[in-house]
């Protein structure tokens, strides 16, 4: 694929955040835009790719999660591991933040903090891999201009039998794998909730463990997955406080 980059929409976590006007309730996007389910499920396309890559944005702390896809694993692209380069631009192009980072060998994937001045909203992050001999990859994402007030958007995490959790950015699962999602609050909340739904909306018969960690500031969802068919989900959060209310989607591929 050599250092070619793919062109990616959006974060995986789709928000939808409500808030009272003159005409009621409204609503992030406008006419035209993709719907909050189309953004979630768009990251499910990423797992094809060489790498996948995720960003998640709390406040001015954006956390870019770089992951190899199963093919590159089962190719044995970057088995030695891998340095991670992460930029952060502007609209125009202009860098705002940097950072590197690092998949160690058998690890296959890194998560890599990054502080953004206060006041500047990255448009885009890149991310490349270079790890020799295996060629170089790169792949950059878009960022919607969506800020949170009461929850950041979610990191996942999977971890199997005899093995250890990792970050995710390609949200495809295999059915004997675990997921613990996290969301960082923000604000006072007075309200949470998490529903599982189907690729178009509609939720399922089956209770999410929901939990909160008041001294982490974290709700959480931990849960297997063996218990769920092939196919599309969305984990929905919505949690709010007095008349605000926001809403995140997370979407995941079970294989």
């Amino acid at each position: 694929m050599g250092g070619r980059p793919f062109m990616l929409a959006a974060t995986a976590a789709a928000v939808l955040s409500l808030a009272p006007s003159a005409g009621g309730m409204q609503s992030a996007g406008g006419a035209g835009e993709p719907s909050p389910i189309e953004t979630a499920l768009a990251v499910l396309e990423r797992s094809s790719r060489p790498m996948a890559v995720y960003t998640a944005m709390a406040g001015t702390d954006m956390t870019v999660v770089a992951e190899l896809s199963a093919a590159s694993i089962q190719a044995g692209r970057f088995k030695d591991g891998a340095d991670v380069a992460v930029e952060a631009v502007s609209n125009e192009g202009t860098p705002v933040a940097r950072a590197r980072g690092r998949i160690d060998a058998g690890a296959y994937a890194a998560l890599v903090p990054i502080t953004i001045a206060p006041g500047i909203r990255p448009a885009r992050v890149t991310v490349r891999l270079t790890g020799p001999p295996a060629p170089a990859v790169e792949d950059w994402v878009k960022l919607p201009a969506t800020p949170a007030a009461l929850v950041a958007d979610p990191l996942a995490y999977r971890s199997a039998s005899r093995i250890a959790a990792r970050p995710v950015a390609a949200f495809e699962f295999a059915r004997n794998e675990r997921i613990r999602v996290e969301w960082r609050v923000l604000g006072a909340l007075d309200r949470r909730a998490a529903r599982l739904l189907d690729r178009r909306g509609k939720p399922l018969p089956v209770e999410l463990p929901l939990s909160e960690d008041g001294a982490k500031k974290l709700l959480a969802v931990d849960m297997s997955l063996s218990g769920l068919g092939h196919g599309d989900y969305l984990i929905e959060l919505t949690a709010g406080a007095g008349d605000v209310s926001e809403r995140r989607l997370l979407a995941i591929r079970i294989k």
